[in-house]
């Protein structure tokens, strides 16, 4: 395996960090990663060990004002700057090197809002597209979306704590515990950020009614964060679409129990093998 790594330009030349694993025998297919908040893309080792031996290469890209990339940390103006952010990514690192292999586009957590809203103009660029840890609304209380929808406006730099334990990632506690001590990990957002995602998850779960290309979601049944998954796998347009549901895991399931996370790896890896042929 080849690590690649270097900086490209985002949108209004931001300084974006991207890191690429490749395999060493052959390539089969790409899959390029969109993150959740606060994390960055090398909490992805799990799923790289298990597809760079099928050939895949892994792509991602840390999205401004998270791990390596610029930007205000945990803050975004706007959302379309994500959106952007992941076209240039696509044109100006992943298609260059992909071989004109099949390319896959994977979303977890927020990552699944920003795909569910690009793949609404780009989704003719992708062989398929795989979320995680998603659904079709936040579980978080109508009083504190509209609250924070209010403080966007008036307080648009101004920082909250994010509201759910470390503990709401994985069963893992090793996975947790390098998870609150990584100096990467951002654990602030801005009341923007929080309202543009708001904003923009509404959108997304729209968007999904036009796709139609490959989809897969796979989700814990345990997961804090979201809710309505299911909703979501019913408003997806595509004809060739799947949906599953881990009884009793949490947010990442990539990186849940290791017993676990290997059922889900495998999972993830026999859909892309199948539709690379």
């Amino acid at each position: 395996m080849r690590r690649v790594q270097g900086n490209f330009q985002g949108r209004g030349e931001t300084n974006l960090f991207f890191r690429a694993w490749i395999p060493a025998n052959g390539l089969r297919g790409v899959v390029q990663i969109l993150h959740g908040f606060g994390e960055h893309g090398d909490r992805y080792e799990n799923l790289v060990n298990r597809l760079i031996p099928d050939g895949f290469a892994v792509f991602a890209h840390d999205h401004r004002g998270h791990g390596k990339s610029g930007g205000v940390r945990g803050h975004i103006n706007s959302f379309q700057d994500y959106i952007d952010d992941t076209r240039k990514f696509y044109a100006g690192v992943v298609l260059p090197r992909s071989q004109k292999k099949p390319i896959f586009l994977l979303g977890h957590s927020m990552g699944s809002i920003i795909a569910l809203n690009y793949l609404q103009t780009e989704q003719d660029h992708y062989q398929g597209a795989v979320l995680s840890g998603t659904g079709c609304e936040p579980r978080s209380s109508g009083a504190m979306t509209l609250a924070v929808k209010g403080l966007s406006s008036a307080l648009p730099r101004g920082k909250f704590k994010f509201p759910l334990p470390p503990s709401f990632i994985s069963r893992d506690p090793e996975v947790v515990e390098k998870y609150e001590k990584d100096p990467l990990v951002e654990k602030k957002l801005s009341f923007r950020l929080a309202g543009e995602l708001f904003n923009w998850f509404s959108r997304g779960t729209e968007n999904a009614r036009d796709l139609q290309l490959p989809v897969l979601i796979q989700c814990g049944t345990e997961d804090q964060a979201f809710q309505g998954e299911q909703v979501l796998f019913e408003r997806v347009g595509s004809k060739d679409k799947k949906i599953l549901l881990y009884p009793g895991l949490y947010h990442e399931v990539y990186n849940e129990l290791e017993e676990d996370r290997e059922r889900v790896l495998d999972d993830l890896a026999n859909w892309l093998l199948e539709r690379v042929g």
